[in-house]
């Protein structure tokens, strides 16, 4: 009679447990087909990614070749590569319009036979693009582009003095020079690619209304507008001390180690739109005759040959006795001038994807082969 009062308490029991397991089994399953969903979409959205790129890197090629033959007609291609204030227009133009075109062309276009071509063609753009970035760094002294001159010198508001300088091979000090800068007065368009003293003054040029920047050759002419002997000394120690500076190759010892020196000291000032004429007072003193934010001092240097017809030039700007910024590039004389990837690279990238065409051709036609001979078999 026991064991027949405790059977309803099992079987009510057991009919809960299944429940309870049927529940869990359930959710799981749920739980599983959700994660397989979601799992199958991102599969397909990395697909869909994949192919966009595929095909957007034949286009990015194509679209720099068309900027190259545009602005290579028009005098602008070389013109903004190595232009002294202005970084972003080149880096827009060839690479960010042509990327975000490539891009767009590409997720409107449905093409099988592009996204296989992309699948080889991409792998050996990245390769290109590194190893030529590198050669640009590792020779010119920069990846993308010739470094502009440094935005505090866009915001010059007045020139305080322009010192010209000299190291020769076999003295250890900077020596100061009194006679005039060797500056030339350029065309619209000028010889960008063998600036580098004149950097400043081509900024200058550019604003007029601003300040005295409209007599900075007066000021460069003027004896008595230059750096004293221990502001000179006190320069050359950070310089040195910067480790910045390349060693000659060997051979080039005495030519490497003869330096050119321009040192620009001016002043930024919110009042960058009032145009003065400095009085005799302020220009003997060195005074700004506006109120300044911040004064600096760029000093520019270059060098003889460091290797065979291999120049290097370099930019420190100086503030309170600190150099806040350095830069530096090279350039060639009689040697590879204008050997550079970012120059060449439409070209380079080019005759890559001539070549994937012809790996991509010779690949299909051995797939298409061997489906030959296995039908025959």
């Amino acid at each position: 009679m026991a064991s027949l009062s405790l059977l309803p308490k099992i079987l009510s029991d057991f009919l809960f447990g299944f429940y309870l397991l049927n529940s869990v089994l359930n959710r799981a399953t749920n739980h599983m087909q959700k994660r397989c969903s979601q799992f199958k979409k991102k599969t397909l959205s990395k697909s869909r990614i994949l192919r966009t790129l595929f095909k957007a890197s034949i286009f990015y090629s194509i679209m720099r070749l068309i900027i190259l033959i545009v602005f290579r007609n028009a005098d602008l291609y070389d013109f903004l590569y190595f232009h002294f204030s202005n970084d972003f227009a080149w880096i827009f133009l060839t690479i960010i319009l042509p990327l975000s075109t490539a891009v767009l062309v590409a997720q409107k276009i449905s093409s099988k036979f592009l996204t296989d071509l992309g699948k080889f063609f991409l792998p050996l753009l990245v390769i290109l693009t590194i190893t030529g970035y590198g050669f640009n760094k590792s020779y010119w002294g920069y990846t993308i582009k010739r470094p502009s001159v440094f935005n505090e010198v866009k915001n010059t508001n007045e020139v305080l003095s322009i010192t010209r300088l000299e190291k020769k091979f076999d003295e250890r000090q900077f020596k100061i020079l009194t006679d005039s800068i060797s500056y030339k007065k350029y065309d619209y368009l000028p010889d960008l690619y063998y600036s580098n003293f004149e950097r400043p003054y081509l900024v200058f040029e550019n604003m007029p209304n601003r300040g005295n920047l409209w007599r900075y050759e007066e000021v460069a002419n003027d004896k008595n507008l230059k750096l004293s002997i221990s502001e000179v000394n006190k320069i050359q120690t950070l310089i040195i001390n910067s480790s910045f500076l390349e060693s000659p190759e060997e051979g080039y010892e005495e030519r490497g180690n003869r330096y050119d020196i321009q040192i620009v000291e001016f002043v930024t000032s919110d009042e960058s739109n009032t145009t003065i004429v400095p009085t005799n007072k302020s220009i003997s003193q060195r005074k700004p005759s506006l109120e300044f934010e911040d004064k600096f001092l760029l000093v520019s240097m270059k060098s003889g040959e460091l290797s065979n017809d291999h120049y290097p030039f370099y930019e420190f700007l100086i503030k309170d006795d600190k150099i806040i910024k350095k830069q530096k590039y090279f350039y060639d004389l009689a040697g590879i001038e204008g050997m550079e990837y970012s120059i060449l690279a439409p070209i380079a990238e080019i005759a890559v994807l001539i070549l994937s065409l012809i790996i991509f051709g010779i690949y299909k036609l051995i797939i298409k082969l061997r489906k030959t001979g296995y039908n025959n078999v």
